[in-house]
């Protein structure tokens, strides 16, 4: 078997194991609604589809600011190859969850790419600020 029909064939492996959803959006540029004033941020869909979270390791970090403790948590969402492109800051939302109802709605910022030339998936790595 060639290295390609190898990657391959681990691709259908990899995503057979993506039984969550999830959307990723990129930030963007304010919108102001006409009527009302209000302002909301901006956002552009990147990607909607199957995914996989998986805890990396299980410490967090405490970084301050103003004033304020937060417990950051470093995770991992694997895509899909195709999926993208991701660029880092993009939002990742959990929309589904098979085994872990829990994880729906938990938002995640992307802060580490992966890129390789034989890749079965797309492991990139996320910050969620959990307090």
């Amino acid at each position: 078997m060639s290295a390609v029909a190898a990657t391959l064939r681990g691709r259908e492996a990899a995503e057979a194991l993506m039984v969550d959803a999830c959307t990723v959006t990129r930030p963007g540029d304010p919108v102001t609604d006409p009527e009302t004033g209000n302002v909301t941020p901006g956002s552009t869909l990147v990607y909607s589809g199957p995914c996989k979270v998986q805890q990396t390791i299980s410490q967090a970090s405490n970084p301050n600011a103003g004033g304020h403790s937060f417990t950051v948590q470093d995770s991992r969402v694997d895509f899909p190859v195709a999926a993208g492109p991701l660029l880092v800051d993009d939002v990742v939302t959990i929309t589904a969850s098979v085994l872990d109802p829990q994880m729906v709605g938990r938002e995640m910022r992307v802060v580490e790419l992966f890129h390789k030339s034989f890749a079965t998936a797309q492991r990139t790595r996320v910050s969620e600020v959990v307090a």
